[in-house]
């Protein structure tokens, strides 16, 4: 939170007048706007219920995961561009949310912010003591804004997730082919291009596949096409994941014994039996996961 703060001095973020935002117009300012009131909604029930371990997880998946991972991380691509209305909404919905976390987190780490509280001059010269502010109100927006960046999420989750599944370097840079998927999600990562450019590390989105190696990369159902850079070694990717599948066949071939003996299905408790099941078919998609990537490599 001391960095989220800095960070927002930095960009000379106003906490003046925030007490409120309307007329939103950018997806990343509209997602985190529904995040916040979906997260004051689950803190509010659990605080009724006395379930304070579920309160305080809502408020840190929320401030921490939600506002600081990824909202201040997507909005550096509009902070540092030179959309000076997008950049002002985007200044002024990170001091508006930034303020609200302080209030929903002061149950939970009261000491911090009642420091930042004051560090920020929320207090307004004592007459706006933190423990008195009210909790955030508001409607959840409704339109299709929060999903676009839901999807902006997953694919550069997906991204991350399959470099370090193929032990490249999170840093290395890569070209998408984007020829296998539907015109319509065409367009959507054609309209979003510089963000995920951006925080996936792309170098090219390619509308036809390339004539050389590639892996293959699952995203929602979506097959696309991945090109590394020079310096990668495709021959060693592709031996240590036929490694890593036949490590998988030999686990999935012990469970299947297991689950073929009559005497431990019988004998052994129910829920050991279902973790057998769950755990030989999470192997056999993993394992056909392994096969569509290797497919052209």
């Amino acid at each position: 939170m001391w960095n989220a703060n800095n960070f927002l001095i930095t960009n000379e973020c106003e906490f003046k007048n925030i007490d409120k935002v309307t007329g939103l117009n950018v997806n990343i300012n509209k997602w985190i706007y529904s995040k916040l009131i979906k997260a004051k909604t689950k803190i509010e029930k659990n605080l009724k219920e006395y379930r304070f371990d579920e309160a305080a997880k809502n408020a840190y998946q929320f401030a921490w995961h939600s506002y600081c991972d990824w909202y201040l991380e997507l909005s550096k691509t509009i902070l540092f561009s030179d959309n000076v209305k997008a950049k002002n909404e985007v200044k002024r919905v990170s001091s508006y949310v930034f303020k609200q976390i302080l209030i929903l987190l002061h149950p939970f780490i009261p000491f911090i912010t009642e420091e930042m509280w004051l560090k920020n001059k929320f207090d307004n010269s004592s007459e706006n003591f933190l423990m008195f502010e009210n909790w955030p109100s508001g409607q959840i927006i409704k339109d299709s804004s929060p999903q676009q960046v839901e999807n902006i999420i997953s694919i550069i989750t997906e991204i991350r997730s399959f470099k370090n599944e193929l032990n490249i370097s999170p840093g290395s840079f890569i070209d998408i082919s984007i020829n296998n998927i539907n015109n319509e999600k065409k367009f959507f990562i054609n309209s979003n291009e510089v963000i995920l450019k951006k925080l996936g590390r792309i170098n090219n989105i390619l509308e036809k596949d390339l004539d050389k190696p590639a892996a293959t990369m699952v995203v929602s159902g979506d097959l696309f096409m991945i090109y590394f850079d020079k310096d990668v070694d495709l021959k060693l990717i592709k031996e240590n994941l036929t490694n890593k599948q036949s490590r998988l066949q030999d686990e999935m071939n012990k469970i299947s014994q297991r689950l073929d003996n009559k005497n431990f299905v019988d004998r052994a408790p129910k829920e050991i039996v279902e973790q057998e099941k769950n755990n030989y078919n999470n192997f056999k998609n993993d394992i056909e996961k392994i096969l569509v990537t290797i497919k052209g490599i």
